[in-house]
């Protein structure tokens, strides 16, 4: 090399980042979250063969669906408190055991009044699990690239539903369904227990860790309009403001409709004329294409400032989707192919927009305790009342059409309300 040559100078290459163990928590709350999905979506299965067993109608049967919607309101806020009190970790694992149990006695009822207790107890269990406690966790874990963490954490609900509604469909035609109940106890005694217990991490914390993006400055890009509310937010002050309420009603409509109509729909498809293991592997098909709406909706949440707007766009897809279901008579059983995705990217993501709304609105101080007195509100009035309309109709009219034109109502009503919701005003 001679003197006055140009030296080139070699850029610093930048280390990778580590892997952040967040991500992992995440994987264990997917995992969760198939289970407890599962274990919700299930019912449809076995909504026939129980009534046809012991000569019950539709709408006694489907109050077993109710009453476990009712529980599942009415407990929300216990188990939110002791989240934010004793760690999501232990309710997990007290729900895990109560759930178990549930299954297991439910493999020898007899009565209809032993089914009713037994899926109030099975709905109080579920409670402890889902987008209030897994909401709970994932804030705490993320401040940067929350919304896609939730999708993620949140989408095995969908995947519980595409998995293990078919299995259970399986197992009743194959081997009864007292003997369904006992192999899926198995799941909740057998694999969520113990990976719980062994594997969960509340908080970045006790790990020694900071949660995803604090302190951090992000990119223009990677704004996330869903970060933490400054306000320390309570209880009683959330609700004191129309947001919380008219949110509440917005997710009312939509969880209600969607629940009840998931109570029937592997029922309505065998009156359409598919056999039981056929119409539990479509209705498996639309809940696993809930799998898409959550990680979707979740990931396009961290670039709109207004989750509001998102929630009506999932409410008017899901009343598009049953609306191809009144004419499946007229045009065949092809309109499925445009029931599954809307209806089930739209129930994807009112199901993850419920703590991402949360959050947004309200903030991490008391996130557990809104989160669940919303859904008391949410889940508990159409949850009670929506499955069993929903049997009434078709014992009345022998048709599930009036049943589908309610749900319709409820989505539509329930966009309006979402657009309308104003940003929580700080007192």
């Amino acid at each position: 090399m001679k003197m006055g040559d140009v030296v080139p100078v070699r850029a610093p290459q930048s280390e990778p980042e580590p892997f952040f163990y967040g991500w992992f928590i995440v994987a264990i709350l997917f995992v969760v979250s198939i289970i407890d999905g599962g274990f919700t979506y299930i019912f449809s299965a076995f909504l026939k063969p129980l009534s046809e067993e012991f000569g019950w109608t539709r709408a006694q049967t489907a109050g077993g669906f109710s009453l476990y919607l009712l529980a599942v309101g009415t407990i929300l806020p216990l188990w939110g408190w002791l989240s934010d009190r004793v760690g999501v970790r232990w309710v997990f694992l007290l729900s895990a055991l109560i759930d178990g149990v549930a299954l297991i006695l439910l493999s020898y009822v007899q009565s209809l009044t032993a089914f009713y207790i037994l899926y109030f107890f099975l709905g109080a269990g579920l409670a402890g699990i889902g987008p209030t406690t897994v909401g709970k966790v994932v804030s705490e874990w993320f401040v940067a690239k929350r919304g896609r963490a939730m999708g993620m954490a949140l989408v095995g609900a969908g995947g519980g539903g595409l998995v293990l509604v078919p299995l259970a469909g399986f197992l009743i035609e194959e081997f009864a369904w007292r003997l369904a109940y006992q192999l899926l106890a198995g799941l909740s005694l057998g694999v969520m227990f113990p990976l719980v217990l062994f594997f969960l991490t509340d908080t970045p914390q006790e790990k020694g860790l900071a949660p995803l993006g604090q302190g951090q400055q992000p990119e223009e890009d990677e704004q996330d309009p869903l970060a933490q509310n400054s306000y320390a937010w309570t209880l009683s002050a959330a609700l004191r403001t129309p947001t919380f309420w008219l949110l509440a009603i917005a997710l009312c409509c939509g969880i209600g409709a969607a629940m009840s109509f998931n109570a029937h729909q592997v029922a309505l498809l065998q009156d359409a004329g598919f056999s039981l293991e056929l119409a539990s592997s479509i209705t498996g098909m639309s809940l696993g294409m809930s799998m898409g709406g959550r990680f979707v909706v979740g990931w396009v949440s961290e670039y709109r400032s207004n989750p509001h707007t998102l929630l009506a766009v999932c409410l008017v897809m899901q009343a598009v989707g049953l609306s191809f279901l009144l004419f499946m008579d007229a045009l065949g059983t092809w309109v499925l192919i445009l029931v599954v995705p809307f209806f089930g990217l739209g129930f994807g993501g009112l199901v993850v927009l419920w703590p991402l709304a949360v959050g947004h609105n309200f903030g991490l101080k008391a996130f557990g305790t809104i989160a669940g007195v919303m859904g008391t509100v949410s889940v508990s009035v159409t949850g009670a009342l929506g499955p069993i309309a929903l049997g009434a109709i078709y014992d009345t009219t022998g048709s599930y059409d009036g049943a589908l034109v309610l749900c319709i109502g409820m989505f539509v009503c329930g966009a309006g309300v979402a657009l309308v919701t104003p940003a929580p005003l700080p007192e």
